[in-house]
């Protein structure tokens, strides 16, 4: 379940149409099924697909629920252009929405009481029955924030969040401290109360009742789908006839091809699908089994006539291929399909290059999109902990005239790579040198692959993939010419990694859009091959945002490794940050992180260990011995409380909890991950308020200097911890975006980089500048291994310490540090304290002037809001 609110409001759940219908050619083969307890009418108005999920196998979704063996006795067969086949059983496949007669409370909680956060069918928050529509939960809960929904039946195809919305927002709750909470949800209601928030309506419980007990499988009695066993397998050749299923008094339904298409006849391991170019001839390859003919139709331009098309041929595993001879460097082209009965018009999902509005592929020579002096050398070779992670989009860094940068480059890849930028009449550098005072290691850019057509036009963050290996045509100077595209990306590219900076892409494997249909050429090249779906035929609203790409399918997972691949090579990138990593398979993630590491060896892999709505296969914990990070939400909201409200976190002068600080502190190794290289600290991101905006929400009658403290004091504890630092955009010099928590959309007034306001917060760059060249200056500040952090690190004692502070001593002669020992006072306190040093001269380090630290001994002042550093060398 999502930490962060949806990057675009579109959270409809697509289907094979509500009326089910849909429209077919010819029968070669027929199914027909005797099943004589289902409704006439239901029978009558559902026409929607049944599922070839093996050769042998299929699915068949029932409108109205049936018991187990209510086929028993019941003829079924199968023709084949009029020729019996044999059915060898029909068995029970899914049960009925709700039919175990539970109801669960999802969420943060459960690995507090034992067991898997987020899972809908988790026992722990299993609920038991009070009466009619209503249910409820008792749990011993720890003090903390948590956020959790309710889901029935054990899936999340019925989930309920903020306002008993269907799919809604989660829920929050803070609970002040450990005690035993009671949820109850009200169905006829539309209520979800618990004890903590509605102590009137809801009482407080005193004790902690025994966990219910299972649900006997006996009493699970009505399945909505059914698996037709046939005797022998079909041929690999009988994929792309049309299959139906006839209910007996109902019309036929339409069989599609899904997990059959993941047997070996249709596994393509060869990594050359796509245009392959050379002077002489083009040779075309595309997978979709399930057509029955093919073409490839050529234009002259992006927008002009058909100049001529040629007919694929069917190859082996379900690949299309045509070879053209010539030279078609610069040549647009589309697919047309025909399969279950419709034709379908296709770009190509492997093509490289396409047209602004994403519906032609082209031809190209990729060589003659090289810039001069391509490519840069690589510029981090270092461990993940020796990184510094600055994130932004690339709009935003240069779209404002206080940029400095030409007119033509502002919002552009090129203006990203623009050097000597200073704020017009200043000094003050911006953009690139901007970036490289600050000293960061890496640019983490948010999506910048070909992203939805019906927004290219207008502000968007990107989070909606329309093709995987084009680059997005808005940032380019000339939308129009896909070859410059392509040229200004690795001019981009090139010109962050000359200036020592590596580039992170932002990317969202998890989901497409368009959802499906026309428009999708994933969807229109193998129809539900690619996305998650149900058996009724629903696409699952996994990401939140229309869909989810099924991963766990053998060509799914090819494409993104391969795409992975394709970016990593050609344009030299030396990271990729995962959208959405939670909905992926751990399988999946240990095969990509490999794939990228073949590539570059010291790229940055890291994502959101969350999903969309939908179930969590990815959490944190799972990417341990993986060489993949994610991001640490409870390091987060421990230092910046309620993510877009107003509870302070611990940079603000909030409450401390001294073990979890310590556990974050450390790396979490003693949390979820095996080494600090698998945590990704950070406090903000593009996603929520901006950190400014949610301090001034906490301190809303503090000043300049309490604030400035708050964001220093956070970020340094970010900085100067083990782990991977990970930093907003903007944040060092005073970034807004108005209060608004979710800018995906809002334009440039709320997300442009003002670089006017770095004018104003000099200071505050200063003294992001300072912490970032100590944390790369000595060794002890980035210990990459749980070895090195527990011979390493030690915490002092709460009573040794003001109060509202956390403090750890570093043995950096251990570690080949120049300090031979560190010591780490992180104060949120808003008043100031006085801290017994440990006995022993120590030097205090100052971010204002790092360079010039002073002696002190016995007791040290601390500052409100303030991170200390003491050292002895």
């Amino acid at each position: 379940m999502p930490s962060r609110p949806p990057k675009r409001p579109d959270r409809t759940v697509g289907s094979f149409g509500r009326d089910g219908n849909l429209e077919t050619v010819g029968v070669p083969l027929f199914i027909a099924l005797a099943l004589p307890f289902l409704n006439a009418s239901s029978q009558e108005t559902w026409r929607g697909p049944a599922f070839l999920d093996a050769l042998d196998t299929v699915t068949v979704w029932l409108p109205k629920p049936q018991p187990d063996g209510f086929l028993a006795g019941v003829q079924s067969h199968v023709t084949v252009d009029g020729s019996p086949v044999a059915v060898a059983r029909v068995e029970p496949g899914a049960l009925a929405e709700g039919q175990d007669g539970s109801v669960y409370f999802p969420g943060t909680f459960a690995a507090a009481l034992g067991g898997r956060n987020w899972d809908p069918a988790e026992s722990h928050v299993r609920a038991t029955y009070v009466r009619d529509d209503v249910y409820e939960l008792i749990v011993p809960l720890p003090k903390g924030r948590y956020e959790y929904k309710v889901a029935r039946g054990g899936t999340w195809a019925l989930n309920y969040g903020t306002g008993f919305e269907s799919g809604g927002a989660n829920l929050s709750l803070g609970v002040p401290r450990d005690q035993p909470v009671r949820f109850v949800v009200d169905f006829a209601a539309r209520t979800i109360r618990n004890s903590v928030e509605h102590p009137t309506e809801v009482p407080k419980p005193t004790t902690v009742p025994p966990r219910p007990p299972d649900v006997p499988q006996t009493e699970r009695s009505l399945y909505q789908t059914f698996r037709v066993r046939l005797k022998s397998p079909l041929k690999p050749a009988q994929i792309s006839v049309p299959i139906h299923v006839r209910l007996r008094g109902g019309p036929e339904r339409p069989v599609i091809a899904r997990g059959a298409l993941d047997d070996p006849a249709f596994r393509y391991e060869t990594n050359d699908l796509g245009p392959a170019w050379s002077r002489d001839r083009t040779v075309f390859k595309v997978w979709s089994p399930v057509a029955a003919r093919g073409e490839i139709v050529f234009f002259a331009t992006a927008t002009g006539p058909e100049t001529r098309r040629l007919p694929l041929r069917r190859g082996a595993k379900g690949v299309w291929f045509a070879t053209v001879p010539g030279n078609l460097d610069g040549v647009f082209y589309r697919y047309e399909f025909e399969s279950y009965g419709q034709r379908r018009v296709v770009a190509d999902v492997y093509a490289r290059a396409a047209s602004a509005d994403s519906s032609r592929s082209m031809v190209l020579d990729l060589a003659r999109t090289n810039p001069p002096r391509w490519p840069a050398p690589r510029p981090f070779l270092g461990r993940p902990t020796d990184a510094v992670v600055y994130e932004a989009h690339i709009r935003d860094l240069t779209i404002d005239p206080s940029s400095g940068v030409p007119n033509a480059l502002r919002g552009k890849y090129l203006g990203v790579a623009h050097g000597g930028s200073r704020v017009p009449a200043s000094e003050f550098p911006t953009g690139l040198d901007h970036l490289k005072r600050l000293g960061v290691t890496h640019l983490h850019l948010l999506p910048f692959q070909d992203f939805n057509p019906a927004h290219s036009m207008n502000y968007n963050w990107g989070y909606e993939t329309t093709l995987f290996n084009v680059p997005e045509e808005q940032y380019a100077t000339n939308p129009t010419d896909p070859i410059a595209r392509i040229r200004e990306v690795k001019r981009m590219v090139s010109g962050l990694q000359r200036a020592g900076i590596g580039v992170v892409l932002d990317v969202v494997y998890n989901h497409s859009v368009p959802s499906q249909g026309e428009g999708s050429a994933f969807w229109e090249t193998v129809p539900y091959y690619w996305f998650r779906t149900n058996d009724r035929g629903d696409v699952l609203n996994e990401s939140g945002v229309g869909n989810a790409l099924h991963d766990g399918r053998f060509m799914v997972r090819k494409f993104v490794r391969e795409s992975l691949r394709y970016w990593a090579r050609e344009f030299r990138l030396d990271g990729f940050r995962f959208d959405l990593l939670g909905m992926f398979t751990k399988e999946t993630v240990a095969d990509l992180a490999k794939a990228i590491r073949a590539e570059n060896p010291s790229a940055l892999v890291y994502g959101e260990p969350w999903t969309g709505g939908g179930p969590l296969r990815f959490g944190k914990g799972d990417q341990q011995g993986l060489g993949v990070a994610v991001f640490n939400d409870g390091f987060r909201n421990l230092v910046r409380g309620d993510l877009d409200g107003t509870a302070p976190g611990f940079a603000m002068g909030g409450p401390v909890d001294r073990a979890a600080l310590e556990r974050a502190l450390s790396g979490s190794i003693a949390d979820f991950a095996a080494t600090p290289a698998e945590s990704v600290n950070y406090v903000s991101a593009h996603d929520n308020l901006s950190f400014w905006d949610r301090v001034a929400r906490s301190l809303p009658e503090a000043g300049r200097a309490t604030r400035a403290g708050a964001v220093v004091l956070a970020h340094a504890m970010v900085l100067l911890s083990p782990g991977i630092p990970f930093i907003e955009g903007g944040v060092e010099i005073g970034r807004t975006k108005g209060s608004n928590h979710n800018s995906y959309n809002a334009g440039d007034p709320a997300n442009r980089f003002d670089w006017r306001r770095g004018l104003e917060y000099a200071d505050v760059r200063d003294r992001f500048k300072a912490l970032i060249a100590l944390r790369k200056a000595h060794p002890a500040f980035r210990l990459p291994t749980a070895e090195s952090v527990r011979a390493t690190q030690t915490f002092l004692p709460g009573q040794a310490l003001p109060p509202n502070s956390v403090a750890y001593r570093l043995r950096g002669d251990r570690v080949g540090d120049p300090w031979r020992e560190i010591l780490v006072v992180f104060h949120g306190g808003i008043r100031p304290a006085s801290l017994n040093l440990p006995g022993g001269p120590w030097k205090r380090w100052r971010d204002g002037v790092p360079n010039r630290p002073i002696p002190v001994d016995g007791v040290a002042i601390l500052e409100p809001l303030s991170a200390n550093v003491f050292f002895r060398t």
